[in-house]
């Protein structure tokens, strides 16, 4: 399984967790005020990891992108070069 999704699920069980806890803190005076933050605490940080994964595969496709784009510049460019010598050895050839 994709850690993103593994991340995502983690999210929505702690967003059950926390919103059961404060229904419970408000209706029957039960947990702990730290019982209560804890799954908003894991709830932002799972959101925060999956973004950061998001983000370091967004850096890592466009690094590769950016290559492929280099690599064919460059590969033009040598084409341009090899149609400029043809071009200009013919001009020597007629004069």
């Amino acid at each position: 399984m994709n850690t993103r999704k593994i991340l995502d699920v983690i999210f929505w069980i702690a967003l059950i967790i926390g919103t059961i806890m404060v229904l419970w803190r408000i209706f029957g005076n039960s947990p702990t005020d730290l019982a209560v933050i804890t799954p908003f605490i894991v709830m932002g940080l799972t959101k925060i990891w999956s973004n950061n994964n998001r983000i370091w595969e967004l850096e890592i496709k466009m690094k590769n992108s950016f290559d492929k784009v280099r690599e064919n510049t460059n590969r033009i460019g040598n084409k341009i070069d090899d149609l400029l010598n043809k071009l200009n050895g013919r001009k020597n050839k007629y004069k």
